[in-house]
């Protein structure tokens, strides 16, 4: 996986994938909400997208179903404070990440991600 794009509405959360992504060699592409992530697919072609949950104009749930028309071969992480079995609309997602996320558990995810879509 070379380029991500990031859907997160929380400005901390934004900064922590940038530099953690990006210092470890990631295009990284930040967008402020679903929308915007959505309006960005075609032109930045990502090869993973990163996306909160909850977020204003389009949800995750929405962002992830869309980008598996759009882009079926790229893979979704869904990011949550919400316990993963009590989310009903990131079932498609590829993969999913609990917060709080610290810059170790992220890169350790988006690894095993990339070695899994090597290894398909």
């Amino acid at each position: 996986m070379q380029r991500i794009l990031v859907a997160e509405d929380d400005p901390v959360l934004s900064m922590i994938y940038e530099i953690t992504l990006t210092e470890a060699g990631f295009d990284v592409l930040l967008c402020q909400d679903g929308q915007e992530a959505f309006e960005a697919l075609d032109s930045f072609a990502p090869d993973l997208v990163i996306t909160d949950h909850s977020m204003p104009r389009m949800s995750g749930g929405e962002l992830v179903s869309a980008v598996r028309r759009a882009r079926p071969n790229a893979v979704t992480l869904m990011a949550s404070a919400c316990d993963a079995r009590l989310l009903k609309d990131d079932q498609h997602a590829d993969a999913r990440l609990e917060k709080p996320i610290t810059p170790g558990r992220l890169l350790q995810t988006v690894r095993e991600l990339e070695a899994a879509r090597i290894a398909a």
